[in-house]
């Protein structure tokens, strides 16, 4: 999503900003104000409405490309791949909002774009109720998309709505002046009862749903936990293999466990609370001499705490390498395929450790909180020393590619860069479950270079 979206802004900037500089200052900024014949007039109205009509056309172009990126925006099947979705998702309904449309063009255009994101989101809600109609983040998304409903119906017609409000508070001042002392006491009497009646049934229905989702939630997280007992012993259990092993220790000495903890506590003050109080995860074991995936960072799960294992200070979440189980979920799995294709095993890890669905807000935190998880993970790579390093989305890209930064641009060769320090190939890609086999067969061969 963050593709699209950020061609979407570009776009939008470049022609309605160039446009616009036109219409407002054109060839009227140099010259003094004089009396102009009709014809002269004639002529500069012309011209504003002949460039008002180039500023609709770039924005429609760019519109219906945008929209073709999210008409092309494939909904994975996989729950954990989903919800992430979904996230990206609802930061892009947030970013890109309805317009008045009221004798606006250039706004009905624009509002075509909100509307085919709110459609894929609609879409992608959908599909995780059919998924897992008991998945605790199902509300939140559920109640996403209402204030996405709401917010299309009053900024797409305000003039309308405030017309309408204005009769209707006028016809009910007509009417309660009409009536005579009693009968107006007798009205307001009946409107505060039934005002108290509203205000009560809502407080009731809130109690139940609340009460009805916390017992839900406590259904989820005993299946979970019960389905991913034997899981996470096992994984958790590789880690600790003998030095033969093909798993790397990545906590060896409690190393990553001790340094969130001090993260965490020199950061409970500055960062938004919301983030801060959640612990951190980690992967707590990589496989030597693989391919070495990175994400951005952990999705929240209200669960995650009675499912992940706990490390020995319990100041953070952790878990163990999934390559080679069976049962692991099919997004690590078509990493590990991917992987396999190359002659290969994978690991996988996050650039960052704090638990946020909103990567936007994750970002804007205190700049050292961000600073200090690279710090720790850049450490982790030279531990795993992969033949390769894949970067998945935007925000990996975003955070890490600049010449002051981990990826150098002036080392770009074939397609790939190198990680500064190391000898490390380093590419950057959508997420591999988005690409179609042609991208991944490309990107496979650029990886068998290097290996």
């Amino acid at each position: 999503m963050g593709v699209f979206g950020k061609s979407f802004t570009r776009e939008m900037g470049k022609n309605t900003g160039k446009v616009a500089s036109n219409v407002l200052f054109g060839d009227w900024h140099s010259t003094p104000y004089r009396r102009v014949d009709s014809a002269k007039v004639a002529a500069t109205e012309a011209k504003i409405e002949r460039q008002r009509k180039e500023q609709v056309y770039a924005v429609d172009a760019a519109v219906l490309k945008n929209i073709d990126a999210v008409t092309g925006y494939r909904i994975s099947s996989n729950k954990e791949e989903l919800l992430q979705q979904l996230s990206e998702l609802s930061i892009q309904l947030k970013v890109n909002k309805w317009r008045e449309t009221l004798n606006n063009e250039e706004n009905q255009i624009r509002n075509k774009f909100c509307d085919a994101l709110f459609e894929k989101y609609k879409q992608a809600l959908r599909t995780l109720r059919m998924i897992d109609p008991n998945e605790p983040q199902l509300e939140y998304f559920e109640k996403i998309r209402k204030k996405a409903n709401r917010s299309k119906f009053i900024r797409t017609y305000p003039t309308y709505l405030g017309i309408a409000a204005f009769f209707i508070i006028c016809g009910i001042g007509a009417f309660l002046s009409s009536l005579d002392e009693d009968m107006l006491a007798l009205t307001l009497t009946l409107f505060a009862i039934f005002v108290v009646i509203s205000i009560t049934l809502t407080i009731v229905f809130k109690v139940r749903a609340k009460k009805r989702k916390k017992e839900k939630l406590q259904q989820s997280i005993q299946t979970q936990v019960q389905q991913t007992q034997q899981k996470t012993t096992q994984s958790v259990e590789q880690i600790y293999e003998p030095q033969n092993s093909i798993f790397i220790d990545l906590n060896e000495n409690r190393r990553i466990e001790n340094k969130l903890s001090l993260i965490w506590s020199r950061y409970k003050n500055t960062v938004d609370r919301k983030i801060i109080s959640r612990k951190p995860i980690f992967s707590a074991d990589g496989v030597k001499n693989s391919i070495l995936f990175i994400g951005v960072n952990p999705s929240y799960n209200p669960t995650d705490d009675n499912v992940f294992v706990h490390s020995t200070d319990d100041e953070s979440l952790m878990y163990g390498s999934l390559y080679q189980i069976s049962d692991a979920p099919e997004y690590f799995k078509t990493l590990e395929r991917f992987a396999e294709k190359a002659g290969k095993a994978y690991s996988h890890i996050n650039l960052l450790y704090a638990r946020e669905n909103d990567r936007d807000l994750l970002l804007s935190c205190d700049h050292n909180f961000i600073r200090e998880q690279l710090e720790l993970t850049y450490d982790t790579i030279l531990k795993i020393n992969p033949v390769a390093i894949i970067f998945l989305s935007d925000y990996c890209k975003d955070m890490i590619f600049g010449a002051d930064r981990w990826v150098n641009p002036n080392t770009q060769r074939n397609g790939s860069y190198i990680l500064n320090g190391t000898h490390y190939p380093v590419f950057f890609t959508a997420d591999i479950t988005l690409l179609d086999e042609t991208e991944k067969r490309s990107l496979i061969q650029k990886i068998q270079q290097f290996i």
